[in-house]
């Protein structure tokens, strides 16, 4: 997991703002494993559906064994070889249910090891099958707008972490965060310190 990078500049910023930056920089990682938790319970289940109704569907079958085969892989901490199964179940099955999971799974993987340009790429994919659960497509989002910010891609990254704009959403503060963070380093200083305010009275209700 790559570290976000402050200039002496940007650590000058007032008090509550530094804060906020600072818990922006020690938590992503740790926030990114508790995207990854809910990834691999949300694509168990989304499996275990898809072996329950699809017991007359081989190939579907055959498919999703193949998905937690990868997903078990990923927890032993073979990340490319759990990658290089998804990504031949997509080539042996792209018709299958359970594939537009894999490919989700394949972008967080390649952002867990800091692959951001594919990661962005798959999880861009992955989005444009009209995703029906809000949760998982915020996941989606924040993933790709922290992808895209690694690469410097900053209006990418304005786009992507600006739709998540339900305060509800468990990705919602970190995208205000890291949106507050590109501003900054734009020079919209403005907007930085209006949505870090936001961030604040927000977190403090």
């Amino acid at each position: 997991m790559s570290k976000i990078k402050y200039t002496q500049k940007e650590l000058k910023r007032p008090d509550r703002f530094r804060e906020i930056l600072a818990e922006s920089l020690e938590g992503s990682s740790r926030y990114f494993n508790k995207i990854l938790l809910g990834v691999v319970v949300i694509a168990v289940g989304l499996v275990a559906s898809y072996l329950v109704h699809s017991q007359s569907e081989k190939r579907n079958s055959l498919a999703s064994e193949q998905f937690l085969q990868a997903l078990e892989n990923y927890g032993n901490g073979e990340m490319e070889k759990s990658v290089s199964q998804l990504e031949k179940l997509r080539k042996e099955y792209p018709k299958s249910d359970v594939s537009t999971t894999a490919l989700y799974q394949i972008g967080m993987i390649n952002y867990r090891m800091e692959k951001f340009e594919e990661a962005a790429k798959n999880l861009k994919l992955f989005l444009k099958n009209d995703i029906d659960d809000a949760v998982v497509r915020d996941s989606a989002n924040l993933v790709i707008g922290l992808s895209v910010f690694e690469l410097d891609k900053w209006n990418q990254g304005i786009a992507y972490l600006s739709r998540i704009n339900d305060r509800e959403s468990p990705y919602y503060t970190q995208a205000r965060r890291h949106l507050g963070i590109i501003y900054e380093k734009k020079g919209e200083k403005q907007k930085a310190e209006k949505i870090w305010m936001e961030t604040v009275s927000e977190t403090t209700q």
